[in-house]
């Protein structure tokens, strides 16, 4: 499956690497890293919903402790689509 990112959860990326850049830009590096290493294991065949179920209707939630990732699966379009990264202690829009 391809992954795509939104827009929303690009500039959710960079405003993490941002704030962690500030004190450690090396582990602002790392985390990057590990959130995009641990979408990257979606394409996986059977893998693709391997997160929770999400909040909204047809989303999923995968956890890179500290942050969740929303994303969805489209299996007409082959593509996984991650719509948001937040830091779990975030307070979430209802």
């Amino acid at each position: 499956m391809k992954i795509t990112f939104d827009v929303a959860a690009s500039d959710d990326l960079d405003r993490i690497l941002a704030w962690i850049k500030k004190d450690n830009p090396e582990a602002a590096q790392r985390m990057i890293a590990r959130i995009k290493a641990r979408v990257e294991r979606l394409a996986t065949p059977g893998l693709a919903r391997m997160g929770r179920p999400g909040r909204d209707s047809g989303t999923h939630e995968l956890v890179e402790a500290p942050y969740i990732i929303v994303y969805e699966v489209d299996e007409q379009g082959d593509e996984i689509v991650v719509l948001a990264i937040f830091h779990g202690a975030q307070r979430r829009k209802p």
